[in-house]
């Protein structure tokens, strides 16, 4: 970790990539800008916040947040607004000709099912619930973001595009359709899924698959000795986790990459019979392509190696699918890309006074992952901070939101006014 943090210390350093940023201070002394920076009320925010936040979205899901969405966009004059067969929201912030379009994106949905209590708990600052920062934060932070772009009367030569995607946290399909059938381009992606000192400009493989074991479905009066799914399951779970993985990389918040995760089991029908079919689905995480496509084969093998020991059937399904990087940018030219340097360059500026320097770290696995897949600079970034996220004790920093949604605006100005 600390030969990682040295690196790209000293990469950041470089005077191409000082050239790069295009955040000066000088921004933040227009009246525009400063109009826009001083009119956030953090009281009427956090209310927007925890109404979002209780307002059930999983994946598959996210009509209610996606209507609400749409009716604050309608508000904010965009052009093209639309909401699309998956449910994206989007609309334009026509620029004035010139300049670099750039998408700002935060997802709807969250992992937890309809039922969850989402009320929204106080405890100081610290709100306090399920989805509250992944990415509800976010979604906060970026209509505000918008709000804040008119009140302060800001116009940009480049376009600014508002996505609100779906389906994020089951294989970033929402951004995917969006991308692949919107029409649009942007020139730059920013995905607001990250706490707010946080820039990843990298993409996590990613691939999700169901491994199935079949056996004749015998009463529990005949089983013995027989063949059946469930061991042949467990035994083949035992299996997975005995793949020897490559040396650890280390990242912010306490990645561990590479990582292969049981996340769900299943079948059978009766208690009293062999079940017919049983099954385990494995999320398979990466740094490269190489480590990546080396894993799942070694994952196939090991399934179907205890399924022909069991004598069982065996079959995969994939359920989220592995991107095709042939075309992204190189780590070295992601780097260097306006888009990261500015945002070094603004994070930094706004950063909490006493915390450490924002890094940029070469990981993601987020709607940012799609567009580097097709070679479009992107970064992952945020607008509040919060911790614990996809667990039931998640909560985030109520009074983070209003220099977050600072920052982004001046991130907004610096990419779209150069």
């Amino acid at each position: 970790m600390r030969t990682l943090i040295t690196s790209l210390l000293l990469l950041a350093a470089s005077p191409l990539q000082a050239e790069s940023n295009w955040f000066t201070e000088a921004l933040l002394n227009r009246p525009d800008v400063r109009k826009a920076l001083s009119s956030l009320d953090e009281r009427t925010i956090v209310d927007e916040w925890v109404r979002l936040t209780e307002m059930p979205a999983p994946s598959g899901q996210e009509r209610a947040r996606a209507e609400y969405v749409r009716a604050e966009v309608e508000k904010l004059g965009l052009t093209d607004v639309r909401v699309d067969e998956m449910l994206n929201v989007s609309g334009v912030r026509k620029g004035t000709g010139g300049g670099a379009s750039v998408a700002f994106v935060a997802h709807t949905d969250t992992v937890f099912p309809a039922t969850t209590d989402l009320k929204v708990k106080r405890d100081g600052n610290l709100l306090r619930a399920p989805g509250v920062g992944d990415d509800t934060g976010n979604v906060v932070a970026m209509l505000e973001l918008f709000r804040a772009l008119n009140r302060g009367g800001i116009k940009t030569k480049g376009d600014l595009i508002l996505v609100a995607s779906t389906q994020e946290e089951i294989g970033l399909k929402g951004a995917k359709h969006w991308l692949h059938h919107s029409g649009y381009k942007p020139d730059m992606f920013v995905a607001l899924d990250a706490p707010s000192n946080e820039i990843w400009y990298g993409a996590l493989r990613i691939e999700m698959v169901k491994l199935i074991f079949t056996s004749p479905s015998v009463h529990t009066l005949f089983s013995r000795d027989e063949p059946t799914a469930a061991k042949a399951m467990a035994k083949a779970i035992e299996a997975v986790y005995d793949i020897a993985l490559p040396e650890r990389i280390e990242g912010i918040g306490g990645i561990r990459l590479p990582t292969i995760n049981v996340g769900m089991l299943g079948g059978g029908t009766v208690l009293n019979a062999i079940p017919a079919e049983a099954w385990f689905t494995v999320d398979l995480r990466s740094a490269d392509s190489s480590t990546q496509e080396r894993l799942r084969a070694a994952i196939v093998e090991a399934g179907r190696r205890v399924a022909d020991e069991q004598r069982v059937g065996f079959r995969i399904e994939q359920t989220v699918a592995a991107e095709d990087y042939s075309k992204a940018l190189t780590k070295e030219q992601r780097l260097n890309h306006p888009l990261v340097q500015t945002a070094i360059g603004t994070f930094n500026h706004f950063r909490k006074p006493g915390s450490p320097p924002v890094i940029p770290m070469d990981l993601g696995s987020t709607d940012a992952n799609i567009a580097i897949s097709l070679g479009i600079p992107a970064i992952a970034a945020g607008g509040v901070l919060f911790s614990n996220p996809h667990q039931m004790e998640e909560n985030a920093e109520a009074n983070s939101i209003v220099p977050g949604v600072r920052q982004l605006i001046v991130l907004a100005v610096a990419l779209t006014t150069h």
